[in-house]
């Protein structure tokens, strides 16, 4: 049996989006910087721009020290300057609109630091810090919103390749090296983001120099563990490779992840991670970045575009600049665990959802007898009515279990018995996406909840379904 219901009549309905096709453009602005590699990039919300400074040239090899802006076109700041570097990351401060880059090759080719520095919106300033980390580049850096630091993960130090976890606290100028119960293996030239719309740090892939292994495994970070999410099934996954470039599409809350190389060839595939899978992305036309690895790298908010320029390629150094667009299209991805039943886990899946078109979720791998599933809808998985989740419902006899959706909209579906008497029984309910394209990244959350009903007229609760989350496409 399947229930209908409109539980988008109560949406604050979110800027509209233009729905777009996936394609790499390359541009061609009227000024550019020379060619380089490994320099870093973020966005300067100040500005309104991407920031770019450092890297290094082509062999024989000269370590940067320019600073330049991109929205469309590049612009040198010639009045400003810090240590030269390269093989560092620049990050933004979303609290403070600030972009801090740490430590790097610096300041010459062969040099190793572990400096801070902050770009302030006019000027580099050092930063005076306690208990930095130990002198390396290549690694890995984000900025963790929900939480308020910066992490950062491995990299390369002066004789071996790293996999310490640190968090760097701006308000206090802190460094903090974490003892993580679980890690990723020591590597360098990773893929990191921060995905704002799951809280969590997103790691792929990486190169351990020490023992020669690329890595294709896939991790995220919470602040108190890191988990491999690596999918099971190979072709849910880039293959194995290093030296991408990476970054989070805020616009379409997903990691965006272009080239790399594996080891023996550079590859010039883009993926799109959205929580569970990495998918690869179709092109609607032939433009393909060359300089696939070692590029420079950002995302433009307000052009909704990635920007790559420089790197390295088939054809050597570039001093190219290409820009990414991808598509608006929708996504259902699971988050959390369920409390399991002697089954195991009871699923959670879905259809694309996509305005103009009914979403049908279906709970399966339920028991036999299982009577009925709650379905709880919600527009948060962060608080509901200010209570913050997850939230224990031992309250309500789940002890252990967690609701991680705000309960908005709830509705009672029965379930489906199986065709072979034994076998797991399953529930769906669905909603009808009306065609507004103000609709296009909405986000909804959904979780189901068992639901039994005992000869004596008992209802228990045995157990709930991870949390799903669906991002509306067109």
């Amino acid at each position: 049996m399947r229930s209908t219901l409109s539980p988008l009549a109560c949406l604050a309905l979110a800027a509209a989006a233009t729905a777009q096709a996936p394609q790499w453009l390359l541009i061609t602005p009227t000024n550019t910087p020379i060619s380089r590699r490994n320099a870093g990039m973020d966005w300067d919300q100040a500005g309104n721009r991407l920031l770019m400074f450092g890297g290094v040239t082509q062999t024989p090899g000269a370590v940067l020290a320019d600073t330049w802006t991109y929205n469309g076109q590049w612009t040198q700041i010639t009045s400003v300057t810090s240590n030269p570097r390269w093989g560092h990351k620049l990050v933004r401060n979303t609290a403070n609109n600030r972009l801090l880059m740490f430590g790097g090759r610096s300041p010459t080719i062969s040099g190793l630091a572990n400096d801070t520095v902050e770009w302030t919106g006019t000027s580099w300033v050092p930063v005076p810090t306690t208990g930095a980390p130990a002198p390396r580049f290549l690694y890995g850096m984000t900025f963790d919103q929900a939480r308020g630091v910066y992490v950062l993960f491995g990299g390369r130090g002066f004789t071996a390749t790293l996999g310490d976890t640190w968090e760097y606290t701006p308000t206090t100028n802190t460094w903090t090296q974490r003892a993580i119960p679980n890690s990723p293996t020591p590597r360098e030239e990773m893929a990191m983001v921060y995905d704002a719309s799951l809280q969590r740090v997103i790691l792929f892939g990486g190169y351990d120099r020490d023992t020669d292994t690329v890595h294709g495994d896939t991790w995220t970070f919470d602040g108190s563990n890191w988990v491999d999410v690596t999918p099971a099934d190979p072709a849910a996954s880039p293959s194995a490779r290093y030296r991408t470039q990476t970054v989070y599409d805020s616009a379409r809350l997903r990691t965006v992840l272009f080239g790399g190389f594996d080891g023996t060839a550079i590859q010039q595939q883009t993926f799109e991670f959205t929580g569970n899978v990495w998918s690869q992305v179709t092109m609607t036309t032939a433009v393909v970045p060359p300089n696939a690895t070692e590029a420079v790298h950002g995302y433009d908010p307000t052009r909704r575009r990635t920007a790559l320029f420089g790197g390295f390629g088939a054809t050597g150094f570039s001093s190219a600049t290409y820009e990414f667009s991808g598509a608006t299209t929708g996504f259902f991805s699971t988050f959390g665990a369920g409390c399991q039943t002697a089954l195991g886990e009871p699923t959670l899946t879905s259809n694309t959802p996509r305005i103009a078109t009914p979403w049908t979720v279906t709970y399966g791998n339920l028991p036999a007898d299982n009577e009925l599933v709650m379905a709880v809808y919600g527009f948060s998985n962060s608080s509901w009515n200010g209570v913050p989740l997850p939230l224990d419902l031992g309250a309500i006899g789940l002890a252990g279990c967690n609701l991680l959706v705000s309960a908005d909209v709830q509705v009672a579906q029965l379930t489906v018995p199986a065709a072979n008497p034994g076998d797991p029984a399953s529930a769906s309910t669905t909603i009808n996406v009306p065609n507004p394209t103000a609709l296009i990244g909405v986000t909804l959350y959904v979780q189901g909840v068992l639901i039994d009903v005992t000869p004596l007229g008992d209802i228990v609760l045995p157990a709930t379904t991870p949390g799903g989350r669906a991002v509306l496409g067109n």
